[in-house]
């Protein structure tokens, strides 16, 4: 749940450090690059002045044949020297530098690389002046390019123009040393061409009124200095120069004016004019500077402005998160709080008939109103629903119990009085036919009220029967048979001389009727159901054999699994296979912790396994103990024993100990007597 409030948060927070490192990282890189410009610019215009002499003076050289070849062996030295250090400086800005520099640079250096092989043809006098003057030109060209590209480099656009007006400037000044350099080489060799004198008087206007036009935009102090030039004498030589060349003198220097003197005026205007550039430049660069002093400064509290901003967010969004994170931990604690626990205990309590009080007891949640507290809402609702129906339930159940107990009770009633008077009538018939048809009679009325009991049981109550003084094995065993149809294949071998407390016998005489009227039911008829006991360690074993097709070891298992733990009736009646007979075993075995298990038989079928605790069990009563005396069951003699069963067990025809009667279950039912009828316990595992 956190990183969904955290996601974002960080996303922010790392957003906001690539800003302020983007920001950080453009002015500190437009910062560098001025700077490294502004510290080139000193190597730079000792290059330019260098580079412009050496043209001057080879025009001259190869206009006088070598005349002035020592100083313009000198010059070139300076001109290599410059050049290194301008290389450096342009190596060193090429990384930041913008793509129309890095051309410049590119091309500056190619053209460097040309110039020791255009020098040996200057020497050996293969170059015409205008070759040479255009090759110089043409390298000049590129740094202005380069210049050029440097004020677009510029970020600020104050410091932009400033930087652009600069560069008339130095177009004008290189301009002025061109002509300078084609009029010196033009007299040198005896007069201009046309061509060096239209290229002359180009170059000459180009330059006055690239320095007129510049005026307006000169800073105040470079303005000052350029008023000034021009009132100088330097000026009033190379003007007065330039004004005989135009004139048609283009031969020889006007009177007055020696070579030298012309050379010296020309080499300290040029200088001159190439100073206010540096100057004006040099404004636009300072300016430029602290501009990026300041975009430095306002990046890193921008940056740490975003950081900041971010940090906060983040917390916010933190302590946001966590505080909605352990609402939503608190609802989900009380919801399965209380669907695990209280509102199970709740709905098993107002199942089982308990009077709950649901305004104390069903606890509501409260979570704010908010969309959280609507979902605790919601909760609630369908907890007072859930409870509601299980109140609804309860009652239909309750009623429908009572139907069905009152149904039971009433056809246990009309039992009871059929037993009573089929033993009236058995005592007065004399004749055998009719008296053992009295005795079928008297069984199926027996089975008749076993399905009676079987359905009080089923609605959670006890039948009427019971014992007051215990009854022993024996005669337990046969009572229960007597309660099945096919008693005659029952055989009954060794009983232990115990008895079972009297509590304890209807119970037990019903559940074993119920285990050996399925084992006669689901067995083949011509065989035999063998019963006998033992004593063991904890108890009495009582183990019911039969014949019969047996089952899957799975279905035992599950058997086995219900017998130990038995089900909720509404469970049990609403499954695929109900097994109401297997319900009516385990509900009494559970009653009084008596065990019942189901294993493979050796003959092929099924062995139910009773194992009676030692606490249920009595010595034998005494022959002269009082016991209630009640008209026999018959139990017809054994139909031959089975010769290989270690009980060899001997069926005689006695009497059953009737039940004392008991207060009717809701005071007007009698207490019924033994018998019943078999539910079929393995039936679905047998189809």
């Amino acid at each position: 749940m956190l990183s969904i409030a955290f996601v974002p948060s960080i996303a922010l927070l790392l957003a906001g450090v690539a800003l302020a490192g983007y920001l950080l990282y453009t002015a500190i890189a437009a910062r560098t690059f001025i700077t490294k410009v502004h510290n080139s610019a000193p190597i730079a215009v000792q290059f330019f002045a260098s580079l412009q002499q050496e043209r001057q003076l080879t025009l001259t050289d190869l206009a006088t044949r070598g005349a002035v070849r020592a100083q313009l062996s000198e010059v070139r030295h300076k001109t290599d020297a410059t050049g290194a250090g301008q290389a450096q400086n342009l190596a060193g800005l090429y990384d930041q530098a913008p793509p129309r520099v890095q051309a410049s640079i590119n091309q500056t250096a190619a053209q460097l690389a040309q110039l020791p092989d255009f020098r040996s043809k200057v020497d050996a006098g293969g170059v015409s002046l205008l070759d040479a003057y255009t090759f110089y030109n043409r390298i000049l060209d590129t740094y202005t390019d380069g210049l050029l590209g440097v004020a677009e480099r510029t970020p600020d656009a104050q410091t932009a123009y400033l930087r652009a007006t600069a560069m008339p400037l130095f177009v004008a000044a290189d301009q002025m040393a061109r002509s300078i350099a084609l009029a010196s080489g033009g007299i040198a060799h005896g007069g201009l061409t046309d061509d060096e004198f239209t290229a002359f008087i180009g170059m000459a206007g180009a330059y006055h009124a690239g320095f007129d036009n510049a005026v307006p935009e000169m800073i105040p102090a470079v303005a000052q200095q350029y008023n000034a030039l021009k009132t100088t004498p330097v000026w009033a030589t190379v003007t007065g120069v330039e004004q005989s060349i135009l004139g048609g003198n283009h031969r020889s220097l006007p009177p007055g004016v020696t070579p030298q003197q012309w050379q010296a005026s020309a080499t300290q205007v040029a200088g001159a004019l190439m100073n206010l550039y540096i100057q004006q430049s040099t404004n636009a660069t300072d300016i430029e500077i602290d501009t990026g002093n300041r975009d430095l400064i306002t990046a890193i509290a921008a940056g740490a402005a975003a950081i900041v901003l971010a940090v906060i967010v983040t917390i916010i969004a933190w302590r946001m998160s966590s505080r909605l994170v352990r609402r939503l931990d608190r609802l989900r604690e009380d919801t399965l709080e209380m669907s695990d626990k209280r509102l199970p205990s709740l709905v098993e309590r107002v199942r089982g008939g308990e009077d709950v009080d649901l305004e104390q007891e069903m606890a509501l949640l409260d979570h704010g109103d908010d969309e959280i507290g609507q979902v605790a809402e919601a909760f609630n609702r369908a907890q007072q629903t859930a409870v509601a129906a299980a109140v609804d339930e309860a009652k239909t159940r309750e009623g429908t119990n009572k139907v069905f107990l009152n149904i039971a009770h009433r056809s246990q009633v009309l039992v009871h009085r059929q037993l009573k008077a089929l033993d009236e009538a058995e005592r007065k018939q004399e004749d055998p036919d009719q008296l053992d048809l009295l005795f079928k009679l008297d069984h199926l009325s027996t089975r008749a009220r076993r399905n009676a009991e079987n359905l009080i049981i089923l609605g959670g109550e006890r039948p009427g029967r019971q014992w007051r003084n215990p009854v022993a094995l024996a005669d337990l065993i046969r009572g229960a048979t007597a309660e099945t149809e096919d008693y005659a294949r029952v055989n009954v071998g060794r009983m232990p001389g115990l008895a079972v407390d009297g509590p304890v016998v209807a119970d037990l005489i019903h559940l074993l009727a119920e285990l050996i009227d399925n084992a006669t039911s689901f067995s083949p008829p011509q065989s035999r159901v063998e019963v006998w006991g033992d004593v063991v360690g904890r108890g009495v074993v009582l183990e019911i054999e039969d014949q019969g097709v047996g089952m899957e070891p799975e279905q035992i298992d599950e058997l086995n699994a219900t017998l130990a733990d038995p089900p909720d009736f509404s469970v049990m009646a609403l499954s695929q296979e109900p097994r109401l007979g297997l319900f009516v075993v385990a509900q009494l075995a559970s009653r009084h912790g008596i065990t019942v298990t189901l294993r493979h038989s050796a003959y092929g079928g099924t062995r139910a396994i009773v194992l009676v605790r030692s606490e249920l069990l009595t010595p034998v009563p005494l022959a002269d103990e009082p016991e209630p005396v009640a008209p026999p069951v018959p139990v017809p003699p054994q139909q031959g024993p089975v010769s290989d069963h270690p009980s060899q067990p001997t069926r005689r025809a006695q009497p059953v100990p009737r039940p004392v009667e008991t207060p009717p279950h809701n005071g007007t039912l009698p207490t019924p007597e033994p018998g019943g009828t078999p539910v079929n316990l393995f039936r679905p595992a047998r189809e």
